[in-house]
């Protein structure tokens, strides 16, 4: 087994064990993300988000939460989902949804026909496979010419002040360690940090505009008007994981030009999370 491949495998089990915690099967836990998903859909052109007859393949699905809501816009939804404990709540939420199409396969191989889909998605998946480019090149391939492609990748913070990137170093040095310990011991460490540092973090945040001042550059201010439940997943998500990639504007520009997508066409979201984008393929 090479070394990307084992990567691979601890990466998916990691996220199995989190969407299994974290698996939003309800209604209430899924309007706590409404908001969130309105958001990803933002560089998207307003006559996409308004259809409800697309073919739709949702690379890295997870637990089903964005596919939930991608559901309604799709007339065919392709799930792609390796890990088998993420695939299980998968079957469990959509198994009697006749549209839904569920694939326990990986973003590079899977069944989805080639060039069929009017929207890829991967919200959040990209930046935890060794080879984020290929993973772009082989969503390319199942998107139609003239489809759009949306998608999530961490950012490298180059907006924010040294200070908040200095933070986010010590953090990551954090991470590394802390993917390393047995499962339990890192699930409880997760939820002391969603505890300790998310949530007064995010609190912080909430008073500060509350007061008429930005709170751009408070660590986690994105999470100022999100549920403790949605901290600890991302706390998890965040440190739990063994590979995370960062990446600038430029550099997913430059995956895009060397993709198959029309570089042309590429839109950033300018509401958080960054970096959100969308592009049309030639």
């Amino acid at each position: 087994m090479s070394q990307n491949e084992n990567r691979d495998d601890k990466v998916i089990s990691h996220f199995g064990g989190e969407w299994k915690k974290f698996n939003y099967l309800d209604e209430e836990r899924l309007s706590e993300i409404q908001e969130q998903f309105d958001a990803y859909l933002t560089p998207l052109p307003q006559d996409v988000r308004g259809r409800t007859d697309l073919a739709i393949g949702d690379f890295g699905a997870g637990s089903g939460r964005w596919a939930h809501f991608f559901l309604n816009m799709s007339s065919q939804l392709w799930l792609v989902e390796p890990g088998s404990e993420s695939f299980a709540v998968l079957k469990e939420r959509f198994l009697d949804e006749k549209k839904v199409h569920l694939l326990n396969q990986t973003v590079s191989e899977n069944d989805i026909p080639d060039a069929s889909l009017d929207l890829s998605v991967s919200l959040g998946v990209l930046h935890h496979i060794p080879d984020t480019l290929e993973g772009i090149r082989a969503i390319c391939k199942k998107t139609k010419p003239g489809g759009y492609f949306l998608c999530y990748l961490y950012y490298a913070m180059e907006n924010k002040p040294v200070a908040y990137r200095l933070l986010w170093r010590i953090s990551n040095t954090l991470r590394t360690s802390i993917s390393k310990m047995p499962y339990r011991l890192r699930r409880f460490v997760c939820e002391v940090i969603a505890a300790i540092t998310y949530y007064p973090l995010a609190r912080l945040s909430k008073f500060v505009e509350a007061l008429g001042k930005s709170s751009r550059n408070i660590p986690l201010h994105h999470y100022r008007d999100m549920t403790f439940y949605v901290m600890r997943n991302d706390a998890y998500d965040r440190f739990g994981t063994s590979l995370e990639q960062r990446f600038t504007r430029d550099e997913i520009s430059e995956f895009i030009s060397k993709s198959g997508f029309d570089l042309s066409t590429l839109v950033f979201s300018n509401v958080e999370p960054f970096w959100t984008f969308s592009v049309k393929k030639q």
